[in-house]
């Protein structure tokens, strides 16, 4: 399939999410159960029995043949019993590359731009709009930390306590901080897999580290070239790449969802969607560029095709690229 061929197919897919949603989403809390979006191990803390709690794993395959709700509903704040947290002030985001990463040095640098130019800009300012119970704003200001290397430590394929494993390994080696205000970002190689579902039920997720007392914030980003027709919003980027311009879009999705709630018990609506999980595939205003790839972002020296997100309102809200 070729790249314009696998962009309209994207396309495609979310003209018609967005007319479901807008027209007759019959998808209620409980089939959305039945999906898999079921509270995880350990995260009860739902405003509203009838609200289901995320389990990290929102970032939908692009064909999922049956999508949820995304925009019925509006994302509330649970913050029963004063436990929740929303990531506020300064967010240190820190890489790590896991597996074989031969041959992908573009792709690295791609990513790394990315997280070295999306702090404080229009576009990631919308997680301010998601406090937490001081009603202080959540993080836009992202900064990047560092990187750290991990060629094979859990094997190519890998679980959910793997992956946390992977960075307490980094942490408790003193290969990167440990730091409460951390976020860190496994990303899988193309000879890498999650077990859970990656490139068939999800394309990105996030939770916690395994061990850390702290429950330091994690996210996995697995090669979208394991699953391009799940995955990709096209098969070759505004800089030139599959794998760096499709992690970016994902990336960022968890990035925002991880600020607004890290700990799956912040904001999130009914069915348990966080704030880009309610926008996925959808992509505003876009534009090509010298390559001929769509974009829909200019940070630092790249453009980029990034989601939408969820811009709140008091009965509902909208995708939107800045607010």
């Amino acid at each position: 399939m070729s790249s314009s061929a696998i962009y309209r197919f994207a396309v495609a897919g979310c003209a018609t999410l967005c007319a479901a949603a807008a027209c007759s989403d019959a998808v209620s809390p409980t089939n959305a159960a039945a999906r898999g979006l079921a509270a995880r191990p350990g995260a009860s803390l739902a405003a509203s029995s009838k609200d289901i709690v995320p389990n990290g794993k929102g970032v939908d395959v692009i064909d999922d043949p049956n999508p949820p709700a995304r925009t019925r509903y509006r994302i509330d704040y649970h913050n029963l019993y004063h436990t929740s947290r929303v990531m506020t002030g300064v967010a240190e985001v820190y890489f790590i590359w896991y597996g074989d990463w031969t041959g992908k040095d573009v792709d690295r640098q791609v990513l790394t731009d990315l997280a070295s130019s999306i702090g404080n800009t229009p576009y990631f300012n919308t997680v301010r709009l998601y406090p937490d119970s001081n009603g202080t704003p959540g993080a836009s200001a992202i900064v990047y930390g560092g990187e750290g290397v991990d060629v094979g430590s859990h094997g190519t394929v890998l679980s959910d306590t793997d992956i946390g494993e992977i960075v307490d390994r980094q942490i408790e080696s003193f290969l990167l901080p440990g730091d409460n205000q951390g976020i860190y970002v496994v990303f899988g190689a193309p000879n890498i897999t999650a077990s859970s579902g990656q490139g068939t039920s999800y394309c990105a997720m996030h939770g916690t580290t395994s061990r850390s007392k702290f429950f330091l914030p994690v996210i996995y980003v697995g090669a979208p070239s394991r699953s391009p027709l799940h995955c990709v919003p096209q098969l070759t980027g505004p800089n030139g790449t599959l794998d760096g311009d499709a992690a970016a879009y994902l990336l960022v999705a968890e990035l925002a969802n991880t600020v607004t709630d890290p700990w799956l018990n912040a904001w999130y609506d009914k069915l348990g969607l966080e704030i880009a999980d309610k926008c996925l595939w959808t992509y505003g205003t876009i534009y090509k560029t010298v390559n001929g790839a769509a974009a829909n972002m200019h940070l630092g020296s790249r453009d980029y095709l990034l989601p939408q997100l969820w811009l709140p309102s008091k009965n509902g809200g909208a995708c939107a690229l800045h607010w």
